[in-house]
């Protein structure tokens, strides 16, 4: 594919993905111009209260110790899940034990912890974290436990003829095998835990976006309320199209095995017959 060819068909690819939203912003734009409504302001007025918030406000500030508090949250769920995951997915034993606690613990809303961990810990960034690294627990959890269960059963027993080490059997057979379900658990916990963070200040908090469109709203200064939304959406829009990349080049090989817009948790493994599954371990 020469120069030409690869920037034309990268141009198609942005307008079939853009052209939506660029329509929408551009209705919203006419339709709201002469808008006098104190709650509808003109999209205008709201992208103005956006910059000013950047340049003359806190918003740096702001955005910098929420997304500070989701990483560390995310991350924290991330490891923790994992781990729980990895276990209860490979001990018969316990996956039987756990999966009714942790069914009915996935099953609780987690919005409802918020006031109960704020109440009794502060409004400091350490019960932040905890409340969004334990909405984005579950869908790992959860997928990676799903994922790990979901392995073709020759693909242990091959693992166990080799005599291969259970960690790596897990680094180089369980996981990769896993890896697809756990992606998607990981894609979910992205946006839940947008939510957490936003409800976690809304709630109690003296910064952060959150705090930010909550003492916005409460002035009555619905353009910079509205801007704190549109930003929240476009950064939570910008995470997800960040995972997908990331998401393409970890699951390379698993697009091999699946057709176009089909999704198959248990798809042959990189390694899955004797042969190559040996030679993945050296």
């Amino acid at each position: 594919m020469n120069e030409s060819t690869r920037t034309r068909t990268l141009l198609v690819r942005l307008l079939t993905i853009c052209w939506l939203p660029v329509l929408l912003v551009a209705a919203w734009f006419v339709v709201s111009a002469n808008s006098t409504d104190v709650f509808w302001p003109p999209l205008a007025t709201i992208l103005d209260e956006l910059v000013t918030s950047f340049t003359a406000g806190t918003m740096w500030s702001d955005l910098g110790y929420s997304f500070t508090n989701y990483f560390a949250g995310l991350a924290i769920a991330l490891v923790v899940a994992m781990a729980i995951g990895i276990l209860v997915g490979e001990v018969t034993v316990l996956h039987k034990t756990l999966m009714p606690f942790l069914d009915f613990a996935r099953a609780t809303p987690h919005v409802s912890f918020v006031p109960i961990i704020i109440l009794g810990f502060g409004i400091g960034a350490g019960p932040k974290i905890f409340l969004i690294a334990f909405a984005c627990l579950w869908p790992i959890l959860l997928n990676t436990i799903d994922g790990i269960r979901a392995v073709p059963a020759s693909v242990h027993e091959s693992a166990r003829a080799f005599r291969i080490p259970l960690h790596l059997r897990i680094l180089k057979v369980t996981l990769p095998g896993a890896l697809p379900q756990i992606v998607v658990g990981v894609r979910i916990a992205i946006s839940v835990g947008v939510v957490m963070l936003i409800v976690s200040e809304m709630f109690g908090a003296d910064r952060g976006i959150g705090y930010f469109i909550v003492d916005t709203g409460a002035n009555f200064a619905i353009a910079s309320t509205w801007a704190g939304v549109i930003l929240i959406g476009l950064i939570g829009y910008l995470l997800s199209q960040a995972f997908s990349l990331l998401e393409n080049r970890l699951l390379r090989w698993h697009r091999q095995f699946v057709p176009s817009g089909k999704t198959k948790a248990s798809s042959p493994l990189p390694g899955s017959d004797s042969a190559s599954l040996a030679s993945a371990l050296n």
